[in-house]
């Protein structure tokens, strides 16, 4: 299955990346690297061309000036996003992770994968910030990452079980840059019938998938209704969650405009040092073209800022429970 990976879990290795220099032979060979596998992998092949070409005519330009990693990656960075308006492309300089997949794709071990089972991941909790039951037996759940794995789905079992006799809900995807599910679209296989298509997806091959919900085994699915706060940090596979549930008309969204960053991303070395995050497929709602690039999941109700939004939400379950007693 296709997915997202996080933005966030690629960051510059920062507790590494201090003081640590690129040779203008070795930013060369990353940029060459780079443009061959945007050529070969990007969704839209006459759009990975243009990136390529745009590497290579720009290759004098970066292999100059400052010998800082993190400047070099930030730069490659800069000019691929200019090139093409596409927030899932990204330079970014991780010995550590590249070492990590590499390793993985020599076993072709396709049952695991360093985003979901390092220890970044379980350090963060795997993205389950906050769970609790606020005044009114209204359900709060903060996800700061979408990381669903074998290894979190008893925490999202968890989460959802001391929920599940709340009279709302409310998923906090604020500043969630995204991630992706190795187990399925089982957060929205709680609020959809299993099976439910969420999105169609888009390959550069013209074979597209279907992606659904599903229905973890043993669970209950949540009806009350549910509550999603969005803002310009939420991202990817957070944005997708939104996306779905609002086009379902099974949500509220409420916040501010998301990132908008609907693209699936696949992450490649270029070396021992550098990776390149390459779009490699564009998913839609199903039966449309409808999609989140860009524009981002607009709110159903728009708030200026990430303080009115929890009072707004409760408001609004108020004023629906006030019209469920008449």
């Amino acid at each position: 299955m296709k997915k997202w990976y996080g933005l966030m879990a690629f960051g510059l290795c920062l507790s590494t990346a201090y003081g640590q220099t690129v040779t203008p032979a070795e930013k060369q060979a990353v940029i060459r690297q780079s443009a061959q596998l945007l050529e070969q992998h990007y969704v839209y092949p006459d759009k990975g061309k243009v990136l390529a070409a745009a590497l290579l005519q720009q290759e004098k330009q970066l292999t100059r000036g400052t010998d800082s990693v993190k400047v070099f990656a930030k730069a490659v960075t800069s000019l691929l996003r200019q090139t093409v308006k596409d927030g899932h492309i990204f330079l970014r300089y991780n010995p550590e992770f590249v070492k990590e997949l590499k390793t993985q794709r020599e076993k072709t071990d396709s049952a695991k994968d360093p985003f979901f089972d390092d220890e970044r991941a379980a350090k963060t909790n795997y993205g389950f910030a906050e769970v609790k039951i606020l005044e009114g037996a209204v359900g709060y759940i903060r996800l700061a990452e979408i990381n669903l794995s074998p290894k979190s789905v008893d925490m999202l079992k968890a989460a959802m079980t001391l929920v599940q006799h709340t009279q709302a809900l409310i998923l906090d995807l604020r500043d969630n840059g995204g991630g992706g599910s190795a187990i399925g679209m089982v957060v929205e296989g709680y609020f959809v019938k299993d099976g439910t298509p969420l999105l169609e997806v888009k390959s550069r091959d013209g074979k597209n998938e279907l992606m659904k919900a599903a229905a973890l085994s043993g669970t209950k699915p949540y009806e009350k209704p549910l509550y999603i706060l969005v803002n310009n940090q939420t991202a990817s596979a957070a944005e997708a969650i939104a996306f779905e549930l609002q086009h379902l008309k099974r949500a509220v969204i409420v916040g501010q405009r998301s990132a908008g960053g609907a693209h699936m991303n696949d992450i490649y070395p270029t070396n021992d040092r550098f990776l390149l995050s390459v779009s490699v497929a564009a998913p839609v709602f199903p039966g449309t073209d409808h999609s989140w690039e860009l524009t981002g999941v607009q709110p159903d109700m728009v708030t200026a800022n990430r303080e009115e939004d929890l009072p707004v939400v409760l408001g609004l379950i108020k004023q629906g429970n006030d019209t469920t007693r008449k």
